[in-house]
């Protein structure tokens, strides 16, 4: 009867039940920072590729908008929506302004309930318009 009570077999099964839902979230939760945090550096570089476009060539609005679409495109994320402010008159800096909207998809947001859904991001890039 002593060495039933003493046996152990089946405990690290259930330390590991007990400690794997933890696991995932943590593993989960590293993984979807990183793409969050390499799609706000897509819109970064795509905004400022899309200004520098501005300031250089003149703010034509299809164009920039199709250079930050190309941008985007290329990385794999699909912006939801852009804003080019060409520079006012009355501004003696002629600032242009480009901004880079996107809806992140959390992927095991459908395995983990309530971190599922969508999280905004964007990004603005200001530059002076360059005068020949």
């Amino acid at each position: 009867m002593v060495s039933f009570i003493r046996r152990n077999n089946g405990q690290s099964v259930i330390e590991f039940a007990l400690v794997l839902p933890i696991l995932l979230l943590v593993f989960f939760g590293i993984t979807e920072f990183g793409r969050v945090w390499m799609t706000a550096n897509v819109l970064t570089q795509a905004a400022r590729e899309g200004c520098r476009l501005a300031v250089v060539t003149g703010p034509d609005i299809p164009i920039v908008t199709a250079k930050v679409t190309e941008v985007c495109t290329a990385a794999g994320v699909t912006p939801t929506a852009i804003t080019v402010v060409p520079p006012d008159p009355l501004d003696p800096e002629r600032r242009v302004s480009v901004t880079v909207q996107t809806d992140f998809q959390v992927i095991p947001g459908s395995f983990l309930g309530p971190f599922s859904g969508t999280i905004p991001l964007s990004s603005t890039s200001v530059m002076r318009h360059e005068t020949f």
